[in-house]
């Protein structure tokens, strides 16, 4: 076709030439022959001219609309595609030229769909959470952990507002200073269902390539930090008070033995001070058990443990309390009950804790009794301690295992508690392997179940 299009000028000239030639011709006396032979030529490369220039238009309109087809696959995404013609074709060099743009973008999209595969694999194997948000608050990029952090079943939230997937008006508000000021900002967030949740975010500002600035906002999980927190300042704060008490007394019965040794009340004051000395003896003894529990350095001697002779005694040492506080401490234990395995000395204390307790909180004339209970399996044995005492409001059952955590402080203390009775039990049944439930309903007194391993090994 090109070879033909380069001829196209030659052969307008040559049938030219050879019409002007024929015309002389005509005007001699013998030349009407040649002019006709000359006219017959030019006739022939007119028509040869003409229909290659029809040929050479209907080629190039058939590569026109394969370079649009081609153009159009790779709008759709297939950048597979080529345009191939001819190499006399005058499009040859503009296909060429398209081909490699084609292999440049495939290349480009291919490294751009690797790096989106690396950067969703990271996201989603994060703990933290990701959201990025546009100029308008828009959600552009959300990880699972962000989802779950903040409880979002919206199957696809990208595109949303930040007010309709996540209805918080503080955080909208964090949000809007820092695509507004340019600022990192720290905000909290928990669902209104539980403010026991908190969600740390960190909001930073990202530059958008057009609508100004957007925001990067990265949660993650503090709820136990801050529990741990609050717990250590409380376990600060009850210690304080636990032993300002004593020490007050002691300093000032100390101070006025001071001032007039042959004072008449001496002997009052110094078995006042005798006590309260052997009450911040036992609150120390008790957080040393507890801080050997929790770093599982306290000896123990595993054994089998026959609980009824256990507790049996136990009940024994508690019956003088409960007759003086007009108690019934009664039980129901059999003569003969599974073996357990696990620490004797534990077990005992654990019990004294829970048995002392119910003969504290249940008043005069109250009962208290002792029985067991066995899993159908029969891996498992309970001893329950049933009391008709003051019993626990609901909203307290949850926390009664914490640390200097009491439901009556006035009655705790006067009995000289120190408020970590029911948390070493809660770390014995652990170190045992155990479990505890525990029933109760104010003015219908508490029930304690305690299910310890009948098999060897269970316990360590």
């Amino acid at each position: 076709m090109k070879s033909g299009g380069r001829l196209r000028p030659y052969a307008i000239l040559a049938v030219l030439s050879l019409a002007t030639v024929a015309n002389f011709l005509m005007r001699l006396p013998h030349g009407q022959v040649e002019a006709g032979i000359l006219l017959a030529v030019a006739w022939i490369l007119a028509l040869n001219h003409w229909r290659g220039r029809r040929l050479s238009d209907a080629l190039l309109q058939e590569s026109i609309v394969q370079l649009k087809e081609t153009v159009s696959r790779w709008a759709s995404g297939d950048l597979e595609a080529r345009v191939y013609l001819d190499q006399e074709d005058p499009l040859d060099s503009l296909a060429h030229g398209m081909n490699g743009v084609a292999e440049v973008l495939r290349e480009r999209t291919r490294d751009l769909g690797e790096d989106k595969d690396r950067l969703e694999t990271i996201l989603a194997s994060m703990a933290n959470g990701i959201i990025i948000f546009g100029h308008g608050l828009g959600i552009s990029l959300i990880n699972q952990a962000a989802m779950s952090l903040f409880m979002i079943d919206e199957p696809n939230p990208q595109g949303r507002h930040v007010l309709e997937i996540i209805r918080d008006t503080g955080l909208h508000d964090a949000l809007a200073r820092v695509t507004r000021e340019g600022v990192t900002v720290t905000q909290d967030w928990s669902p209104v269902e539980d403010d026991n949740v908190v969600i740390e975010c960190t909001i930073a500002p990202i530059n958008q390539p057009v609508g100004g600035l957007g925001a990067v906002l990265v949660a993650r999980d503090v709820s136990s930090q801050r529990q741990v927190n609050r717990l250590r300042q409380d376990f600060v704060a009850n210690v304080s008070h636990e032993l300002q008490t004593p020490l007050t007394i002691i300093k000032g019965f100390t101070e006025t033995l001071m001032d007039d040794p042959q004072l008449d009340m001496t002997p009052r004051f110094l078995e006042l001070i005798y006590e309260e000395t052997n009450r911040m003896t036992r609150l120390v003894d008790d957080l040393l058990a507890l801080s050997r529990m929790e770093h599982h350095s306290l000896p123990v001697r595993w054994q089998w443990v026959d609980l009824t002779v256990l507790i049996e005694g136990t009940r024994t040492k508690l019956l003088a309390r409960a007759k003086k506080q007009g108690l019934d401490l009664g039980s129901q234990l059999p003569a003969h009950l599974p073996l357990v395995f696990g620490d004797p000395d534990l077990l005992s204390e654990l019990f004294l804790n829970l048995i002392a307790n119910a003969i504290q909180y249940t008043p005069q004339g109250g009962e208290v009794n002792i029985d067991s209970l066995v899993d159908p399996d029969g891996e498992m044995i309970a001893i329950r301690i049933r009391d008709s005492g003051i019993g626990i409001p609901s909203q307290d059952l949850s926390r009664i295992f914490e640390r200097f955590y009491r439901v009556d402080r006035a009655r705790s203390r006067a009995s000289g508690g120190t408020g970590l009775g029911l948390a070493i039990v809660k770390h014995i049944i652990e170190l045992h392997h155990g479990r505890i439930q525990v029933k109760s309903a104010v003015g219908q007194g508490s029930e304690f179940i305690v299910w310890l391993s009948t098999r060897e090994g269970r316990g360590r």
